[in-house]
């Protein structure tokens, strides 16, 4: 029969379990009538158990929670295009105290507690990766009947994600960009930058699909590019292939890599191996924003050893530290555009054209149209302007309205830190921070055109 008795500092329960041992555990119980009341709970558990009610726990509690994540990660992990990221993230559970814990230890509360603790440190998203891999894991392992229990992550809510409008190059600011990186080659790609960004804007390829394209998969009498491949699996990222229509403006930047190319890869290394996944292309796109002067401003830092000076201004004209007089460095302030968003750019000048959703989706390889919409739809023309149009009351439109006044330094310098000294080399004219697109002073270059005018007329692509 169950009983309950105390022994150092806690009560305990004594009860038989569902292979009919005696057992002993502690309980957080404060009197022993609390402590009774446990041990008869676990005593019909058991009982239940032994009447086959309710499955047996395994003889070693299942195993630990990492055993689990590396026997699911060997197994369905491997077909993933995303494996190596999911088994970088997977690092924070099987190198935890979680990951020592048996199945039979593990309980909604840990695992809440587990994810408590990476708040913060790890973006929403990726915490709700990290329950995602572990409810994945139980779910595998009892459609395999590793694990007879109940899915303890069921009762772990999600974190709230902030939705993110994706950012992306405007219709001006594409030809700039691709003519920065016109002279700036790499020794880490045999045909140069500019064709890989040109075709990650025109085709919207994903950096795996751009990296694995290969030479078969261009096909220019057809005017088609085949995304088959991603990274060095046989599939993409949705499982399927895809066929892009080649823009008439990109077919000469794939003819030059097709030709420095010494592989059958479309992108490759010089030796003709395939780009590594550590490339951060990222770096490569806010160098060139900077040398194209798409800026949101600069910051002029003091190079002098242990001179911790810096101050921010709408230009770049020579300024000085005013602890040493030294000429302080300026270094430009883009946006912190990812190489991505070049995919992002292809959909939303395309939808900012008037190109149907449903060909953006195509082009894209989204699995559902909605997808499409959801993150480019307010990017259409007109999207919800007719149909908001049709709360009206009658009152007259107002045509003479005054204008707005502007404020001299309502721009750019409102928006960024001063520090002493900033103004020093600043005119008054400079702090309102206007930009000329330069793509209208770039000439056409033989053999290529300009970026992207097409993809603001037209939702062709070929």
């Amino acid at each position: 029969m169950a009983s309950a008795f105390w022994q150092g500092g806690k009560w305990w329960a004594s009860f038989k379990d569902g292979r009919g041992r005696w057992r002993k555990v502690a309980t957080t119980a404060h009197q022993k009538t609390d402590a009774k009341r446990i041990a008869r709970e676990l005593e019909a558990k058991g009982e239940r158990q032994r009447l086959g009610l309710e499955p047996l726990p395994a003889e070693d509690g299942g195993g630990t929670v990492a055993e689990l994540l590396r026997w699911w990660l060997t197994g369905p992990v491997q077909k993933l295009a995303s494996r190596e990221v999911v088994e970088r993230q997977a690092r924070h559970l099987l190198d935890s105290d979680l990951g020592r814990l048996t199945l039979a230890e593990l309980t909604p509360g840990r695992i809440e507690g587990f994810l408590a603790q990476k708040d913060g440190p790890l973006a929403p998203e990726t915490v709700n990766h990290l329950r995602g891999y572990l409810g994945r894991a139980f779910n595998l392992a009892r459609r395999a009947g590793r694990w007879a229990g109940a899915n303890p992550v069921a009762d772990v809510p999600k974190r709230k994600v902030p939705v993110r409008q994706p950012d992306y190059l405007r219709h001006d600011e594409v030809v700039p960009v691709l003519e920065a990186l016109r002279e700036h080659g790499s020794k880490s790609i045999a045909c140069g930058w500019r064709p890989l960004f040109a075709t990650a804007t025109y085709a919207g390829l994903r950096k795996g699909e751009l990296c694995a394209l290969r030479k078969t998969d261009v096909d220019f009498d057809a005017g088609i590019l085949t995304v088959a491949r991603s990274w060095e699996r046989n599939t993409t990222k949705g499982g399927k292939v895809r066929h892009v229509p080649i823009h008439a403006e990109l077919a000469p930047f794939l003819r030059v890599a097709l030709a420095a190319s010494p592989s059958d890869l479309v992108f490759p290394r010089p030796d003709g191996s395939m780009l590594p996944r550590e490339l951060e292309l990222e770096n490569v796109l806010r160098r060139a924003l900077g040398r194209a002067g798409i800026v949101l401003g600069w910051r002029h830092v003091c190079r002098v050893r242990g001179c911790q000076h810096s101050e921010t201004a709408p230009d770049k004209a020579l300024r000085r530290c005013p602890t040493h007089g030294h000429k302080l460095w300026p270094t430009a302030i883009v946006r912190p555009l990812r190489f991505h968003d070049l995919r992002h750019t292809t959909a939303s000048l395309l939808m900012q054209s008037g190109c149907s959703p449903a060909a953006v989706q195509r082009i894209l390889g989204h699995s559902d149209v909605k997808l499409t919409m959801d993150v480019y739809g307010h990017l259409a023309p007109g999207f919800l302007r007719d149909e908001i149009g049709r709360l009206t009351f009658g009152l007259p439109v107002e045509t003479d309205v005054p204008p707005v006044p502007m404020a001299l330094a309502a721009g750019f310098s409102s928006r960024l830190p001063q520090t002493p000294g900033s103004g020093e080399n600043t005119k008054a004219g400079d702090l309102a921070l206007s930009r000329k697109s330069p793509a209208s002073s770039l000439e056409r270059a033989t053999g290529f055109g300009p970026a992207t005018p097409s993809l603001g007329s037209s939702c062709s692509t070929n």
